[in-house]
């Protein structure tokens, strides 16, 4: 099933420039993106401060605030090419920090996806990841758990 958007009325007219009358709206966006200077928007992206200011009360009713800022989560690579390879991340204030990230701290799912993209450059899948699962914890008994488990204890 396709997923769809909103836009806003002038966005969608401005894209309808783009388009033929019988073109499907996903090939108008495929066109517009393939023209897009694809390093420039990322770095525009990750350099813009946000005016959503949610991200401080998200952190603060994380699961993650459980743990103390530095404890050390991980992801190991289970099977295929990079089984066995491990990548880490960093609690900081409920949130996580991926060392070598332009932006300080992520969501568990936005630090994921740029862990992965650090190890496996191209192989990359770039979405689908639930953050919540992929990374685990160590706990008292030096056991290590995916951090969803702190939401249920």
């Amino acid at each position: 099933m396709a997923r769809s958007i909103k836009v806003a009325d002038d966005l969608y007219q401005e894209l309808g420039r783009f388009g033929n009358r019988d073109e499907s709206w996903n090939d108008v966006l495929a066109r517009v993106l393939a023209h897009v200077n694809e390093n420039a928007a990322l770095e525009d992206r990750d350099n813009r401060v946000t005016t959503h200011n949610s991200q401080a009360a998200e952190a603060e009713d994380s699961a993650l605030s459980h743990l103390p800022d530095g404890t050390v989560v991980r992801h190991r690579y289970q099977r295929g090419d990079y089984s066995g390879e491990m990548v880490e991340a960093t609690v900081q204030g409920g949130r996580l920090s991926v060392e070598g990230d332009t932006q300080e701290t992520r969501s568990p799912t936005g630090a994921a996806r740029v862990a992965d993209k650090q190890l496996r450059e191209d192989d990359a899948r770039g979405e689908g990841y639930n953050g919540w699962t992929w990374w685990e914890y160590e706990t008292e008994d030096g056991d290590w758990e995916p951090i969803n488990e702190l939401t249920e204890g």
